[in-house]
């Protein structure tokens, strides 16, 4: 008995491989190789093979697979490329004809990334672009074609579910305010996009004689405007109601509260943090101005207008504009556009 990786043959079975040479000499000659081939390759007991396969002699083929076999050795080379050609093209085409079938069509479909700003017809048609698509043959311009004419989506990304689910993840620009042109209204962008496929009731609404071209505003003052929104802590920006430029001043109106004077877009995160500070402070409440020209130094004009609470509410008997070194807006920003209105 031989063990799993031995490379020892019994005695019978190497007497058998050394036999003379006979009248079947060529009709054994393969079964005798692959006996010699075992050598190699054994790994289960010998002396359990069929006795016959032990003494070297393989149990013969009927006629009808001979016959086969020795019409297959005789065809020639030329035969055997074309007939392996044939069947690769039948394999490849029936392949074709399958990953397009229903087999594997997408029928399950996760959407994320569209918020509630997103009209829903950019869900729908992003949908039904997916469901007209295979798991095997997905293509995702495909989808990116079906919501080109939505600006709101800024990109797709997506992953088959082998064979029926798809994930769909959308990145989608955040609408910042509203632009009015005469009867016209468009929503932008923080960098001047009209964005199409949305709607966001309650944005800041800037106003323009200037309609948008190539798809964007090129107002110089709607772009100043947006860029200071862009950099305004969420909680303000949603309180903003106008930005306009009063005496060469940019100015910015809030809802229920006190107008913010900015004098220039410089410095924009510095200005709203302390135009933040301020109204925190219960002494600037009912003030009708804060002065955030110099951030380092607030001023917050209440009721009497001949003094102003500055800074913390530290001075409140400081006079008005102690706070405040005027910086004229640059005139050519505000040309031809020179206010906004909420």
């Amino acid at each position: 008995m031989i063990r799993a990786g031995s490379m020892r043959l019994p005695p019978r079975l190497l007497r058998s491989l050394r036999r003379p040479p006979g009248d079947d000499e060529p009709r054994l000659r393969p079964r005798l190789r692959l006996l010699r081939s075992l050598r190699f390759s054994l790994g289960a007991d010998v002396a359990r093979l069929p006795a016959r396969l032990r003494l070297g002699r393989l149990p013969a083929f009927g006629p009808r697979t001979e016959s086969f076999l020795a019409r297959a050795r005789s065809t020639r080379l030329r035969t055997r490329l074309t007939v392996l050609a044939v069947a690769a093209l039948v394999v490849i085409g029936g392949w074709l004809l399958l990953r397009d079938s229903a087999l594997f069509s997408v029928d399950q479909v996760a959407l994320s990334g569209l918020g509630a700003d997103a009209l829903p017809v950019v869900s729908d048609d992003l949908l039904a672009a997916a469901h007209r698509q295979t798991t095997t043959d997905f293509s995702l311009d495909a989808l990116r074609a079906a919501v080109a004419p939505y600006t709101i989506v800024a990109g797709i990304s997506a992953k088959t579910h082998f064979p029926h689910g798809l994930s769909i993840e959308v990145v989608q620009r955040q609408p910042l305010a509203h632009l009015q042109v005469g009867k016209r209204w468009y929503l932008l962008a923080a960098s001047g996009l009209v964005l199409t496929g949305a709607r966001a009731p309650g944005l800041t609404v800037l106003r323009s004689t200037t309609l948008p071209s190539g798809g964007r505003t090129h107002d110089g003052f709607v772009l100043l405007a947006l860029g200071v929104l862009a950099d305004a802590p969420p909680p303000l920006r949603e309180r903003v109601a106008a930005v306009t430029v009063a005496d060469g001043l940019l100015m910015i109106y809030l809802h229920h509260g006190p107008r913010l004077i900015f004098g220039n877009a410089a410095l924009p995160h510095a200005k709203w943090d302390a135009a933040a500070a301020v109204l925190a402070d219960p002494s600037s409440r009912g003030a009708s101005y804060i002065d955030v020209q110099v951030p380092s130094r607030p001023a917050a004009q209440v009721a009497d207008p001949a003094t102003t609470i500055t800074g913390s509410g530290a001075d409140a008997n400081a006079p008005t504009g102690a706070a405040s070194v005027p910086t004229l807006l640059d005139p050519a920003l505000v040309q031809p556009s020179s206010y906004t209105s909420g």
